[in-house]
């Protein structure tokens, strides 16, 4: 079973980091850490990673689709610490994988 954004966006994006962070062929240790502490930062907010594979099998586009997923959450969710940190994370891992 995999989780929809349309369906748990907190989830989603969780696991879309994780699933990156997890990339050990294609993403330096900085950048994976970086998708692992913002998955632990969705999860504390409420989500739950679940294994899944990455968008387009690219790390870009599923850290894009991550940060699209958190855009669909409402406005007081989004503003909560956690979610806030981890999008900062998710925008530092995207701009350092260039």
């Amino acid at each position: 079973m995999t989780v929809e954004a349309s369906i748990d966006p907190l989830s989603y994006a969780a696991s879309l980091l994780d699933a990156v962070g997890a990339d050990r062929e294609h993403i330096p240790a900085h950048i994976a850490l970086e998708c692992l502490q913002a998955a632990e930062l969705l999860e504390l907010a409420g989500g739950h990673a679940q294994p899944i594979p990455l968008v387009e099998d690219d790390p870009r586009a599923s850290i894009r689709a991550a940060m699209g997923a958190l855009g669909l959450l409402d406005q007081d969710t989004f503003a909560t610490g956690y979610v806030l940190d981890a999008a900062r994370a998710a925008r530092r891992a995207l701009r350092r994988l260039g």
